[in-house]
């Protein structure tokens, strides 16, 4: 039996197709709380179900202990109070279960939008890599992993209308990782946790 996911603030369900096609045999939630994204969803395969509701305080219908995988993609830093996206994550989430939660790094956010890159982007909270990590401590979960991604020179080449694919991304994170000292130079973080057995 495949894993069942669920992505927090789907948008329009480009991500859960992107995941889908990277993890086939799997079923795919998502949850979006803005209308206007919810309503402009792609057409979405069958394995993918795309659902509006509150990621604070999840539809009913998503039952606890129901999720192998649980991620929050570039959403937390819009919540008021991130931690309570946590926990209805943890609540969802079978024992073992694995979140997964990115944010931008709040430096580089704020270059972003001097340099007028992110227009009505609106963040409630600035994700640092402390409260990211209190947080999952907090929600009770174990953390397992926090590191930065992305490389800034490479985030920029989509403003500059060049393509990037995902793998060249992750193998020039990879290769700037080993040289620490060009570490500050990336423009988003990941904290991934597991739920207690």
């Amino acid at each position: 039996m495949g894993l069942n996911v669920l992505d927090l603030g789907a948008a329009e369900g480009r991500t859960l197709m992107e995941m889908s096609r990277i993890l086939p045999g799997n079923e795919f939630s998502g949850i979006e709380y803005s209308r206007e994204l919810f309503n402009a969803a792609i057409p979405l395969t069958g394995n993918i179900k795309l659902q509006y509701g509150d990621i604070t305080r999840l539809p009913q219908n998503l039952q606890s202990g129901s999720f192998d995988v649980v991620s929050a993609l570039a959403v937390l830093e819009h919540l008021e109070n991130p931690l309570d996206a946590v926990k209805e994550s943890i609540r969802v989430l079978k024992p073992g279960g694995i979140l997964v939660a990115t944010c931008p790094v709040p430096a580089w956010d704020h270059i972003s939008n001097k340099l007028g890159l992110l227009k009505e982007d609106h963040h409630e909270t600035e994700m640092t890599r402390q409260l990211m990590i209190r947080i999952i401590n907090d929600s009770g979960i174990n953390l397992l992993e926090y590191r930065k991604f992305m490389w800034a020179p490479v985030s920029f080449l989509p403003y500059l209308h060049l393509p990037v694919s995902a793998q060249f991304s992750l193998k020039t994170d990879q290769w700037i990782a080993q040289l620490s000292i060009l570490n500050w130079l990336f423009v988003n973080q990941v904290v991934i946790g597991r739920k207690p057995s």
